[in-house]
């Protein structure tokens, strides 16, 4: 193993998650967007409100487990 892996395993970024979150949630936007015909969040149908809340909360509780994995591995 090489030292910058060791210490890239000792000390994960902190952005890193918040960065895949990020990106997940302009996913979740575009998928939706191009079901729906329009990246209007307001044009959107009940349908996609309720799955697209049931993805972001999915995607939350993913960056919690990976803050919580993270904060135990730090010390």
């Amino acid at each position: 193993m090489h030292v910058a892996d060791e210490r890239r395993s000792k000390h994960p970024s902190i952005t890193t998650p918040f960065l895949f979150e990020g990106l997940e949630l302009i996913l979740i936007w575009v998928v939706f967007g191009i079901v729906e015909g329009s990246l209007n969040v307001f044009a959107w149908s009940l349908i996609s409100y309720v799955l697209s809340f049931i993805w972001v909360g999915y995607t939350v509780s993913k960056l919690l487990r990976v803050l919580k994995r993270q904060s135990e591995h730090r010390y």
